[in-house]
């Protein structure tokens, strides 16, 4: 299992790393340069308004660079040649896990270096006033900036590998291209609009992704956990709706 993990990894290995660097480069010199608009308070700020934008993009970035991949081996009938040496539902776990491996690195090594670079080397920060800015978990953001931003760039991992997984499951069983590399960003600025003017933004999946985009009072454990769960959902679904009632096969030819 390992070899064959190991044999897909090679297959996205570029894609991952050239996706990685050009992110880490942009948040990079965004998280040095942004906030000197900004009035701050903890240097991590820099971090925060250096990445903001890639809270509503991140989707993209984890399943253009993977998702392609899957959708020209069903489109030329590669997995016909590779259920002779090994079982469909293996090989397609095996590239799962490559994929989430990818998604994992494109989004925490950007986000981890930008981090950094607010942290270490921006000049430090001059607070406007004193007092608390009402942050959430403020105390770890002020006093232990790199283990906030870690922990938060992990748990933003595991997001984008929910999300990746939507765009597989689309690249299992749909056979237009655009669908599935833009499919997955759609349903995020489709929940976005939708829990919005329900006035539930807390439980929309860009809250979870970045806590920050909604008044810290607002934010409880429900909010970390809302959005990727109706996402698991809607995943559920999808591949249901596509493998049970259109009987769409994932081998074909």
């Amino acid at each position: 299992m390992l070899h064959l993990i190991g044999t897909e990894w090679k297959k996205i290995f570029l894609p991952v790393l050239l996706t990685t660097v050009i992110l880490a480069v942009v948040m990079c010199v965004l998280s040095c340069t942004l906030y000197q608009n900004y009035s701050l308070l903890y240097d991590l700020e820099a971090w925060e308004v250096g990445t903001e934008m890639f809270s509503l993009f991140y989707p993209l970035s984890v399943v253009f660079p993977l998702c392609w991949n899957l959708y020209y081996e069903r489109k030329n009938n590669f997995l016909l040649y590779v259920m002779p040496r090994v079982p469909v539902r293996r090989y397609l776990t095996a590239k799962w896990t490559a994929y989430a491996l990818g998604a994992f690195v494109i989004i925490v090594v950007p986000y981890g270096l930008a981090a950094v670079s607010a942290v270490y080397v921006n000049p430090p920060v001059v607070p406007f006033s004193s007092g608390l800015s009402g942050h959430i978990f403020e105390g770890a953001f002020a006093q232990t900036p790199l283990l906030y931003a870690g922990v938060l760039s992990c748990w933003r991992g595991l997001l984008g590998i929910i999300m990746m997984t939507f765009g597989f499951v689309l690249a299992m069983y749909c056979k237009n291209i655009f669908v599935i590399l833009t499919g997955p960003f759609m349903y995020s600025i489709l929940e976005n609009f939708i829990l919005s003017i329900l006035r539930l933004e807390k439980f929309r999946l860009v809250t979870a992704f970045d806590p920050t985009c909604v008044d810290s009072r607002a934010v409880s454990v429900l909010s970390f956990a809302a959005g990727p769960v109706l996402l698991l959902f809607v995943i559920s679904l999808t591949a249901l709706f596509f493998g049970k009632f259109k009987k769409n096969a994932v081998v074909t030819g």
